[in-house]
C-alpha cells in the first residue's frame, strides 16, 4: 500500500500569486530533504472549485508526518504567515491506496471524486481507492483516476455525496535531491 500526503486550498489569483508560488516551490524542495518524503506535485484543478489547488507527496509510511523529523520544520505553521493568512478551504488529508503513485506527466491529468460520507454511492470501477487514515479527515474515501497523455473522459455525473474534480499539474513530479 502506498500512503499519500494530500493538501488542499485555495489561494487568490491576485498581485502575489507570483510570489506564492515561489514561496511554495521552495516549501517543497524543503520538505523534500525530510526522511520518508519520497515524491511531491502540484495541481490545479480546471474549473471552479472550493480547493481548486493540491500538492500530493508520497510517503514512505504513515509515520513521516509524526516523527520530530517532520514537526520540528514543517506542517501548518512552516507557511509564512502572508501567504497562510490568504488561504482558505484548506484541508489536509492522509490516505493510503494500491495506486503506486500519483506521478501526473505535462499533458496528462488526474481526476479525484471525494466520498464526502460512507453513505454516499461506491466509486466507479476504474477509480483506485485511497482510503483516509489520518489528519484533517475531511472526507469518507477519495477515488483517483489518473491519465497520462489520454484522452479525458467524458464527464463524470457527480453523485449525491460526491464531490469530482479534473487537475492538471503545475509541475513535474519531484524528487529528493
Amino acid at each position: 500500500m502506498s500512503v499519500f500526503y494530500m493538501v488542499e486550498m485555495h489561494y487568490p489569483l491576485d498581485e502575489d500569486r507570483a510570489e506564492f508560488n515561489n514561496f511554495y516551490a521552495k516549501h517543497i524542495s524543503m520538505l523534500l530533504t525530510i526522511e520518508g518524503f519520497e515524491t511531491a506535485q502540484r495541481y490545479e484543478c480546471q474549473h471552479d472549485a472550493k480547493a481548486p489547488f493540491m500538492a500530493i507527496y508520497r510517503l514512505a509510511d504513515d509515520k513521516v508526518l509524526t516523527r520530530d523529523t517532520y514537526t520540528s520544520r514543517a506542517g501548518r505553521n512552516s507557511v509564512d504567515p502572508t501567504f497562510r493568512a490568504k488561504m482558505t478551504n484548506w484541508d489536509r488529508n492522509l490516505v493510503e491506496g494500491s495506486l503506486p503513485d500519483m506521478n501526473v506527466l505535462p499533458d496528462g491529468w488526474l481526476i479525484l471524486i471525494d466520498r464526502q460520507t460512507e453513505d454516499a454511492p461506491a466509486l466507479p470501477g476504474e477509480f483506485s481507492s485511497l482510503r483516509v487514515i489520518g489528519l484533517d479527515a475531511t472526507l469518507a474515501e477519495r477515488g483517483a483516476l489518473i491519465g497520462n497523455g489520454e484522452t479525458i473522459p467524458p464527464n463524470i455525473e457527480a453523485k449525491a455525496g460526491w464531490t469530482v474534480r479534473l487537475f492538471r499539474p503545475v509541475h513535474q513530479t519531484r524528487y529528493p535531491g
